[in-house]
C-alpha cells in the first residue's frame, strides 16, 4: 500500500508538472504572437507613413509644377486632387467587399503562417531536473 501511494503521489505531481508546462507554453506562445505582430505593425505603420509623406510632398511638387504650366494655381491642385477624389469617392460609396475579403486572407494567411512557423521551431525544456530532485 505504501509503493501504491508513492505512486499516486508521483503521478500527481507529473500530472502537476505537466499542467504547470503547458500553461506556461500556452503563455509564451500567446506573448510572442502578440509581440510579433506589434512589431509587424509598427514595421508596416512607419513605412507607409514615410510613403504617404513623400506622396504628399511629390503630390505638391506636380500642382505647383502644373499650375506654373496653366498660370493658374488652383487649377494645378485641382488636377492633382481630382484622381485621389474619385477614388475616394468609389471606395465610400461601392464599398467593394472583394477587397475586404482580400485584406482578411491576406491577414488570416499570415497568421497561419506565423503559427506554423512558431510551432516548428518552439520547444520547452524538459523538467527532468525537477523529477531528479523530488525522487
Amino acid at each position: 500500500m505504501d509503493d501504491l501511494g508513492k505512486r499516486i503521489k508521483n503521478v500527481t505531481h507529473e500530472l502537476k508538472d505537466y499542467i504547470e508546462t503547458k500553461l506556461e507554453l500556452t503563455l509564451l506562445n500567446f506573448g510572442d504572437q502578440v509581440s510579433y505582430w506589434i512589431g509587424r505593425s509598427i514595421q508596416s505603420l512607419v513605412g507607409y507613413t514615410i510613403l504617404i509623406i513623400g506622396l504628399v510632398f511629390g503630390m505638391t511638387a506636380l500642382a505647383i509644377y502644373l499650375g506654373e504650366v496653366l498660370d493658374e494655381m488652383w487649377a494645378g491642385y485641382a488636377i492633382v486632387a481630382s484622381p485621389f477624389i474619385i477614388i475616394g469617392l468609389i471606395l465610400v460609396i461601392v464599398k467593394p467587399k472583394a477587397i475586404v475579403r482580400s485584406i482578411q486572407n491576406q491577414l488570416l494567411a499570415e497568421f497561419i503562417n506565423s503559427l506554423d512557423e512558431e510551432d516548428a521551431v518552439k520547444e520547452l525544456p524538459s523538467k527532468e531536473t525537477s523529477k531528479k530532485e523530488r525522487n
